[in-house]
């Protein structure tokens, strides 16, 4: 089995897929359609996160693209409950549907980390919400 290169621009995942749609500093996160998201790749998300970031040795702002998720287990929920990867320094969380504006919610409300969390509806504003973050 071949070791994954977290250098590269975009990693492929059981849930979808992270990459680095503008270079860094956003990493974005894009969960497949009618994907109900488990405690594996919950597991699996936070671990890429953390090894492409250690991978360019930098701070990321996360993009969650979950415009189309199916749902999430009670354990996924709870694991995101407990915040993200420490190389995080702010998450824009894309939503459209009941269901994703519904889990958006629920990550917002319950978040126990120390950084910003936002819901979008609109890409470009998450992007340039993000990029303030990076700012400050």
């Amino acid at each position: 089995m071949q070791a994954t290169n977290y250098k590269k621009e975009k990693i492929a995942l059981a849930s979808g897929y992270i990459y680095w749609p503008h270079g860094e500093p956003i990493l974005e996160q894009v969960v497949s359609k009618n994907y109900t998201v488990g405690t594996q790749d919950a597991n699996e998300i936070d671990q890429t996160i953390e090894r492409m970031a250690a991978a360019r040795g930098q701070a990321v702002y996360h993009l969650a693209d979950i415009r189309e998720i199916k749902g999430g287990s009670s354990e996924a929920r709870k694991h995101f409950n407990e915040g993200p990867p420490a190389c995080v320094k702010a998450s824009a969380v894309l939503v459209s549907g009941a269901v994703s504006r519904l889990l958006g919610n629920f990550l917002i409300q319950l978040n126990h980390a120390h950084v910003p969390i936002r819901l979008f509806v609109d890409r470009e504003e998450a992007i340039d919400w993000l990029l303030s973050q990076v700012e400050e």
